[in-house]
């Protein structure tokens, strides 16, 4: 008996671990979203940019058979082409504010179109160093590697006056939390929203510690959990932009608190 009373006792915390370990899974990604609003964690890897010369002159010969070889098929031998994504605005549009880790994980995972194991991944690195050398960035004395970690350090950022952000992009901007008089919230004194993507936001933040703000005000749709708790703090909003007559818009994916108060 007092075997079969331990058996039991055994198989009853079995079944008890395994129905808290499904209660944790179930509940990680409302957890996920209350800790979005909250202190930033560190950023152990410094970020750079295309700018800082980050492929060589050999890998981005090696690149061009590849593209010759493995990519003319879909985007054309004339990468200046304004309707080619690879280059120019369209380029731009697309991956500025995402790092280089982005593009090599959509490269190596999609492409060639039906092809994909045709190209072995340090030739579409190389295909990559081509791409960006077509699109003006400098050379520098060391090869890109296919260390995702170190890829994603590297952002993809444009020289001079950014293209022009539209309604739909993924966007970042801070500014002061306030309670707007029909209940919805809205960050005063905010800066003007640019270009990011998910995997980019947090390191974004990190480099630009005290953005410039003006008097915009932009209405926030959707936040959740309610960041009321954070009202009167400064705080990141990211999320997509809606161009608006009446004032821009950004549909909340994630906000974040930087800095107990709105005074700089």
């Amino acid at each position: 008996m007092r075997r079969n009373t331990a058996s039991s006792v055994r198989a009853w915390n079995h079944v008890m671990g395994l129905t808290w370990l499904a209660i944790v899974v179930l509940c990680a990604p409302s957890i996920s979203l209350v800790a979005q609003i909250g202190a930033p964690q560190q950023n152990a890897r410094p970020m750079s940019s295309v700018w800082d010369g980050v492929y060589t002159a050999a890998q981005a010969e090696r690149g061009k058979q590849v593209y010759v070889g493995h990519c003319v098929r879909c985007h054309g031998d004339d990468l200046a082409n304004s309707r080619n994504p690879l280059s120019g605005d369209r380029f731009a549009e697309h991956w500025e504010s995402r790092t280089l880790a982005d593009l090599f994980r959509r490269i190596r995972d999609t492409m060639p179109a039906g092809q994909v194991a045709a190209v072995e991944d340090p030739q579409k690195l190389d295909a990559m160093a081509y791409v960006m050398q077509q699109n003006g960035f400098p050379e520098g004395r060391a090869e890109l590697t296919p260390d995702t970690d170190a890829l994603a350090t590297i952002q993809i950022t444009g020289e001079g006056v950014p293209i022009p952000v539209r309604t739909g992009t993924l966007v970042r901007t801070t500014g002061c939390l306030e309670l707007r008089d029909d209940r919805g919230w809205q960050l005063t004194s905010a800066t003007e929203p640019e270009r990011t993507a998910l995997d980019t936001a947090s390191k974004t933040s990190r480099r630009q510690d005290s953005p410039q703000s003006d008097a915009r005000t932009i209405v926030l749709l959707n936040p959740f959990p309610s960041p009321a708790t954070h009202r009167g703090h400064r705080v990141a909003a990211t999320g997509f932009l809606v161009r608006r007559a009446d004032g821009d818009a950004v549909n909340v994916v994630s906000l974040e608190m930087l800095a107990p108060s709105c005074v700089p």
